[in-house]
């Protein structure tokens, strides 16, 4: 039988305390950020917010050309953003949640490069007529390219504050690591 655990120092839990603390807020500000764009169209068509509502949907013009004709409705409003920045921001919220794949340092430029290639081959696709403006291939590429940002930069962190074992990676890491 092996011995018990020796107890932990209590400043290292006390480190570990806030650094999980700091993740989660993290996690829960890129959550919010990333679902914002798509709920703000329904506050403002079922809430009174006029001018604040105004002023929040203007928070997005610099970061998006938010034509008329990619840009999905709800409530009568239209989203802040266009349907592939809009997906960048679901995947900013979801990769916030899943963290999955816990990609490491080597791979996160190759899956930005398989993601980025998808979503500019869908750009060309719909520019050169191939198909016309989908919505769903603009969210989903869209979300790719957010996923990938967020779940990276979270398992960085997780990483860096030694706040998770490594996990058999399965082709998506750097190698088979197993957990101790």
């Amino acid at each position: 039988m092996p011995a018990p655990a020796a107890p932990q120092d209590p400043r290292e839990r006390e480190r570990r305390d806030l650094a999980h603390q700091a993740l989660a807020i993290v996690r829960v500000g890129l959550v919010l950020v990333g679902t914002f764009p798509w709920w703000l169209p329904l506050a403002r068509g079922y809430l009174p917010l006029g001018a604040v509502g105004t002023i929040l949907d203007g928070l997005f013009i610099a970061s998006c050309h938010r034509l008329p004709s990619r840009t999905l409705h709800f409530a009568g409003h239209a989203m802040p953003l266009c349907s592939r920045c809009g997906g960048i921001y679901l995947g900013l919220a979801l990769g916030a949640v899943l963290v999955w794949p816990r990609l490491s340092g080597r791979r996160i430029p190759l899956a930005f490069g398989v993601t980025g290639a998808l979503m500019l081959l869908d750009v060309i696709a719909q520019d050169l007529g191939w198909h016309p403006m989908w919505h769903s291939t603009r969210i989903v590429t869209g979300l790719l390219v957010g996923w990938t940002a967020s779940s990276s930069f979270v398992a960085a962190l997780m990483r860096a504050r030694g706040l998770a074992h490594p996990r058999r990676q399965n082709g998506w890491g750097d190698g088979p690591h197993e957990r101790p």
